[in-house]
């Protein structure tokens, strides 16, 4: 028997690091993902292309699949390793197959359950958000609190976004790591993130682009304060705020990854990337998926 499942990556529009504290993120599930093919077969399970360099894989299929009789196919739209949730939507599309594969009930818990083990495996210790907006879709609000985390549907009008990658992959568990080994003296820098989000709601509700353009450009040089971005990341903001972003901002852990841009005439920023030789892309979001039974939250 034969499964497939799929999940969409996701992007962090604010909040990132900060999240990590206690502090609200908001994040947007995007029309880009990743599809898990799983056929039963003789031998032990494992990917049956390794396209993906990366020794934690079979570490995660360890932990959703059985270790023997399965093969493993993926195929993803989204750059790996960019902060764009791929080892989320990995983690959520893998337990959803798996789901599939064995006739299970896909319910929100056991959902969770399985992503949160695939993600603490790439990350180490994941705040949460990622494999939950991967999970959900749409856009969320999402904070963990001594109760647990929540999370808050948020609808928002469409974004103008454009994504600009660097290039290079960050690793979030280092991002997340050199980030606490900074602490307490990077702490007012991360209660200034969650309150700039906390801020910002009512623009980016109403499609105040100039508002939530300036928000995103004081996000990402907090975000250069606590050491999370790099050179490159650096110019490609000021590339494309001087093409005509009203704003842009490092998107996910750092240290390497995309910059997503708040850019109504995507083409000038698509043709600024272009011009230096950084792939550029448009996003939508993906909308939120049905309630699903054994929900926790």
């Amino acid at each position: 028997m034969s499964a497939s499942a799929f999940a969409p990556g996701k992007l962090i529009l604010m909040g990132e690091h900060a999240v990590v504290y206690g502090h609200p993120a908001l994040a947007m599930a995007v029309d880009r993902g990743l599809t898990v093919n799983l056929v039963e077969r003789e031998g032990p399970t494992r990917l049956d292309e390794e396209w993906i360099d990366d020794d934690r894989l079979q570490s995660a299929l360890d932990a959703v699949l059985p270790p023997d009789g399965i093969g493993v196919k993926l195929e993803s739209s989204l750059p790996i390793g960019r902060g764009m949730g791929s080892s989320a939507a990995l983690a959520v599309a893998l337990a959803k197959a798996e789901m599939i594969r064995t006739g299970q009930p896909q319910t929100t818990d056991a959902i969770n359950r399985a992503a949160f083990a695939v993600e603490r495996i790439f990350h180490g210790s994941p705040s949460g958000i990622d494999h939950t907006v991967s999970m959900r879709g749409g856009t969320l609000r999402y904070q963990r609190t001594e109760d647990g985390p929540t999370f808050e549907p948020v609808t928002l009008p469409a974004l103008p976004l454009v994504v600009i990658d660097s290039g290079t992959a960050g690793n979030t568990a280092e991002m997340v790591a050199k980030v606490a080994a900074d602490r307490p003296k990077l702490d007012p820098y991360l209660v200034q993130i969650g309150q700039l989000l906390d801020a910002t709601m009512p623009a980016l509700k109403s499609g105040d682009w100039k508002a939530v353009g300036q928000a995103w450009h004081e996000n990402h040089w907090l975000l250069r304060a606590i050491g999370v971005s790099t050179p490159v990341l650096d110019q490609i903001v000021r590339v494309a705020e001087d093409a005509g972003a009203t704003g842009a901002k490092l998107a996910g852990a750092g240290g390497g990854g995309v910059v997503i841009a708040l850019a109504p005439n995507p083409a000038e920023i698509l043709n600024a990337a272009a011009q230096n030789g950084w792939d550029a892309f448009e996003v939508s979001c993906h909308p939120a998926e049905p309630s699903t039974p054994g929900s926790s939250g």
